[in-house]
């Protein structure tokens, strides 16, 4: 026995003295002469920063960090510019299907103009898809799918609109997915039809489906080349982490297996699973089974996401009250009933759950339901999610902080535009707009609150969304004060909820979002200063430098 308690006493020494070395071995790499922003409370500001691998092994000042190096450590004088922590997108969606882009055109003779373009690069029997058009894209034409007969007789056109809660399909699509006057709308949605009931080509909410399914499938090999080019465009961005927001499908499920595979991925992703009515036991436990098998630094599931109602524009987020402008009170997806019991199945398989709720009854929905589950599965660390949470009831913004629930919003859904006034404005009418996209109220009633940009809805561009949400203007500076000005953050706020708000959301706070010793090493320099400066350096500021785990991602050229 003695000879045993001798072993285990020379062993616990040789570990100590192991991690001791560890310790005292220099950094790979130093950054300094920066201006460094750590969102750490205890130690806001630093001028250097000093990484071993794939983590942060000291932060400070030039003098004090600089006595670290070693012979082999590489130093990098970062010319007084400003450092953050990497950014991180809480709501972010992979594109996997080339299509036209559409936010440029002004009507729809321009819709049609750049079709024409997109589809001279197409197989001359291929589908042709677009994205991007809005309400304001139909001022003085009505908003169906007629206008695309006549431009492409015979050849199927889908157009998905901005949110991705409205569909334009014209005859040959329609007549491909055998939608008709006979065809009955689905739960969730509806189809909308002419004096005679036949369908316009406007399909909302669950009703696009039916005519979305048959479109031919990305092969495996477009899904991996998607998957790298929107990589690379979210690290020049100073992205180092992202949600994937929608359960994927077998083939882009693998295409995140590949790049883990090849040590490809640029920034680390959380991707969901699918959030279904009447979901099995062994469903769950394949949920589960794969969030236990992604443990990993750059690649993890365990959250399933839901979807509660649509859109304001589209007049399908379900509301407390009929809309201003259409009335209706909107497309509710779901029963109080169906929804507690498919959150609380969800949960008990330890599955985080976010829930897409926009209108103010699909809100209150959503909270409701996690209070029952609380009820049912007890009280515990499971941080619930509302995501977007665009018009809340006031009187439901302190049950964030008592349920526990984060706040997923998206600072540049409130960017200003023609789109906000002439229709989002119209439909809520002057009452419910006072509580439109409320960042600084959702604050001081103590919700955590994560950012993101439900891409490739908006850009995901955090500088922009920062400058949305600090100015409430326009980049153009309209209107003059902000729309709902009151509703404004501090850039410092808004970078606390694009960093350590959403690794919060994620479960990841005490490795992502803050820059200190023993964190991930993920952030990023800037071209120019945006804190204490006016907010239009936000929009003239480009990441120079984004580094992940310790590695060099972008670097401007």
């Amino acid at each position: 026995m003695a000879g045993r308690a001798a072993r285990i006493a020379a062993g616990v020494v040789l570990l100590l003295v192991a991690a001791a070395c560890e310790r005292a071995a220099p950094p790979d790499r130093i950054y300094y002469n920066a201006r460094v922003w750590t969102g750490d409370p205890t130690a806001p500001a630093a001028t250097a920063i000093a990484t071993r691998r794939d983590t942060i092994v000291a932060v400070g000042d030039d003098a004090t960090i600089r006595a670290l190096a070693g012979a082999s450590t590489i130093s990098e004088d970062l010319a007084g510019r400003r450092v953050l922590p990497g950014f991180h997108d809480d709501h972010w969606h992979l594109p996997t299907r080339r299509t036209a882009e559409l936010a440029s055109a002004a009507d729809p003779a321009e819709i049609v103009a750049i079709l024409r373009t997109f589809a001279s690069s197409l197989p001359p029997d291929a589908w042709i898809t677009g994205r991007g058009w809005t309400a304001a894209h139909f001022q003085r034409a009505a908003m169906d799918g007629r206008f695309l007969d006549r431009a492409f007789p015979g050849r199927p056109v889908v157009l998905t609109d901005r949110d991705g809660h409205l569909v334009l399909a014209n005859a040959a699509a329609l007549a491909r997915a055998a939608v008709s006057a006979e065809t009955r709308d689905p739960s969730g949605g509806s189809i909308a039809r002419d004096a005679g009931g036949n369908p316009t080509g406007l399909l909302r909410e669950t009703a696009m489906g039916l005519v979305t399914r048959h479109l031919p499938a990305p092969t495996a090999d477009e899904v991996y080349t998607a998957l790298r080019y929107e990589m690379h465009r979210a690290a020049a961005r100073g992205l180092t982490a992202i949600q994937v927001a929608n359960g994927l499908n077998a083939v882009e499920a693998a295409a995140f297996e590949r790049a883990l595979a090849e040590d490809s991925l640029l920034v680390r992703f959380r991707l969901a699973v699918p959030f279904e009515r009447g979901v099995t036991d062994s469903a769950l436990q394949a949920y589960a089974a794969l969030r236990d098998a992604h443990t990993g630094p750059l690649l993890r599931y365990g959250i399933a996401k839901g979807m509660l109602d649509g859109t304001v524009d589209a007049g399908t987020a379900a509301m407390l009250e009929p809309y201003a402008r259409g009335g209706g009170t909107g497309l509710p997806r779901w029963t109080a009933e169906e929804l507690a019991t498919t959150v609380a199945a969800y949960d008990r398989a330890g599955i985080q759950v976010e829930l897409h709720a926009i209108g103010d009854r699909a809100i209150r929905m959503a909270l409701d339901a996690y209070e029952a589950v609380r009820a049912t599965n007890g009280v515990r660390d499971r941080r619930p999610r509302v995501e977007h949470i665009e018009v809340p009831d006031p009187s439901d913004l302190p049950r964030f902080k008592a349920l526990g629930v984060v706040a997923s919003s998206q600072a540049i859904f409130a960017l200003p535009d023609a789109v906000i006034f002439d229709n989002y404005v119209p439909m809520l009418g002057p009452a419910r707009e006072r509580h439109a996209m409320p960042f600084k109220s959702l604050d001081d009633a103590g919700a955590i609150q994560a950012f993101g940009s439900d891409y490739p809805v908006f850009p995901m561009d955090p500088l922009l969304g920062i400058h949305v949400a600090v100015t409430r203007t326009t980049p153009e500076g309209t209107p003059t004060g902000g729309w709902l000005p009151e509703q404004r953050l501090s850039v410092e706020q808004a970078v606390k909820h694009y960093t350590w708000g959403s690794a919060y959301a994620a479960f990841r706070e005490t490795e992502l979002g803050i820059l200190r010793a023993g964190m991930l090493a993920d952030f990023v320099v800037l071209s120019e200063e945006i804190i204490g400066v006016e907010p239009a350096a936000l929009l003239r500021a480009t990441p120079v430098l984004t580094v992940m785990g310790g590695r060099e991602v972008h670097r401007a050229r």
